[in-house]
């Protein structure tokens, strides 16, 4: 699982008018997403309490985190995400997300490229035993 936010050195660009802070710079992803197309962006939340069902697809999936705060577990790591942070999680990687208070709901963008056919679908997935828990008391 790969986590990243915001919170760097923004690069000056378009004649000094624009401070981008990029989380994945400029082409450092290109040769893993080649011969991928936009497959979505959206935003979604999960009610306290709610899990999203594990489960895997061939895309590269991002998760943007808005509001609240959650625990995502992608194959056996979990983690605890804070608003600005980004979750990538790699194609065909179990995964689910859920709200790291169970009375708060949270809110993430989420986009994703994909690899799949057209009559592609989510496939259902068991995580396996996190072999990194999550702490909400720690921190991250």
């Amino acid at each position: 699982m790969d986590i990243r936010n915001a919170k760097v050195e923004p690069t000056v660009e378009h004649g000094g008018t624009c401070h981008t802070y990029f989380m994945f710079p400029k082409e450092s992803v290109r040769a893993e997403t080649m011969g991928s197309y936009l497959e979505y962006v959206a935003e979604f939340e999960l009610a306290g309490g709610a899990h999203l069902e594990p489960h895997t697809h061939d895309s590269d999936e991002f998760y943007y985190l808005l509001q609240g705060r959650a625990i995502v577990q992608v194959d056996d790591e979990q983690r605890l995400v804070d608003p600005g942070d980004l979750i990538h999680i790699p194609p065909n990687a179990p995964h689910s997300i859920w709200s790291a208070d169970e009375a708060a709901r949270f809110r993430a963008l989420s986009f994703a490229v994909s690899y799949m056919g057209e009559e592609a679908t989510d496939i259902p997935a068991e995580l396996p035993e996190p072999r990194i828990r999550a702490s909400i008391e720690e921190g991250k």
